[in-house]
């Protein structure tokens, strides 16, 4: 019956997601380019300078202060990139843990993480930074939809959106370390999985991290899985084969390497029945990090909305247990 409604709510989401998709082709490939961003894993993921903050729509919640903070992106990577973009709600008490979430692929609202965890650590009195993605809701041009760009076929630009998106979260985390002191939590979901999981393999000041239903190996999930299916028809039509793209996106697979950090700070979760990002694929970042606490749940990627209170229950059980 579980995977039943895994299954169900899978091809739901799966059908919501192919209502918009790229109508031209969007496929482009400067090899030298490439070449030069897999060259140096430390330079792909140089440490960036601290940011000069703006902080924005301060309003005063009880104990907290929310709004939203800019500062400028360490990395060019197009007009509606120049800032990396925040949204926070920071409690004003001395040697806070603070908490970065990183949303999913193709999102145009920032509600699914925040509805599984928010009230709990603003219970906690815990800060939270919610992080968009380049290319996502106030960073995606007015020409495309929330995502499109972000992850294509155009394999500089997903490059250059995932180095931007480790270049501007460490810039907030070398902000918080640095002024604002106390523990980060780094969490992220599906796509922004990935992306949390490579900034641990270069970020020492992570206290915590916990993926949810990560993506690993994008060329994997371009030509693998269905959410990839009309990114995949782009590389087809130019006889670009899944290893070759597997070469050029190298750097930003994350099994290739291993996080910096303690593997037992290092809290993994996956669904069994997921269609969006395979168990074959996920599995093998598990097994390369050297097996590091894993949740497999009995449930798709809706599983982050099907089942709530079980990510909530287990993923605070962790912290709890470790900060």
């Amino acid at each position: 019956m579980k995977r039943i409604i895994a299954t169900i709510g899978d091809n739901y989401g799966i059908y919501d997601l192919h209502k918009q998709y790229s109508k031209i082709d969007q496929f482009y490939y400067n090899e030298k380019e490439v070449q030069e961003l897999n060259s140096e894993y430390y330079k792909f993921c140089f440490r960036p300078n601290m940011p000069e903050i703006k902080f924005e729509n301060n309003m005063r919640q009880g104990v907290y202060l929310n709004g939203k903070l800019e500062f400028s992106s360490q990395i060019e990577n197009g007009d509606s990139n120049k800032k990396a973009i925040f949204y926070y709600n920071l409690c004003k008490e001395e040697e806070n843990i603070n908490v970065i979430m990183i949303h999913g692929w193709r999102s145009e609202q920032l509600n699914r993480l925040e509805s599984i965890f928010l009230e709990s650590f603003i219970n906690k009195r815990y800060s939270i930074y919610r992080y968009i993605l380049p290319f996502h809701m106030e960073r995606c041009p007015s020409t495309s939809y929330s995502g499109e760009y972000f992850f294509s076929s155009n394999i500089n630009r997903t490059l250059k959106s995932v180095q931007q998106c480790i270049s501007d979260v460490r810039a907030l985390i070398r902000h918080i370390k640095e002024n604002e002191k106390g523990k980060v939590i780094l969490m992220g979901l599906s796509l922004g999985g990935l992306v949390t999981n490579l900034i641990c393999e270069f970020e020492k000041d992570i206290d915590l991290l916990i993926s949810l239903f990560y993506a690993n190996n994008l060329a994997f999930t371009a030509f693998k899985s269905i959410p990839g299916k009309f990114i995949k028809e782009d590389f087809c039509k130019h006889d670009f084969s899944v290893n070759l793209l597997n070469d050029c996106w190298r750097i930003i697979n994350p099994s290739l390497r291993k996080p910096i950090i303690d593997l037992d700070r290092v809290f993994l979760i996956s669904g069994v029945y997921d269609k969006y990002v395979l168990g074959e694929d996920t599995d093998i970042l598990w097994e390369n990090w050297g097996e590091p606490k894993r949740s497999l749940l009995e449930c798709g990627h809706s599983g982050i909305v099907l089942n709530k209170k079980q990510i909530r229950n287990e993923t605070l059980e962790f912290i709890n247990k470790r900060i």
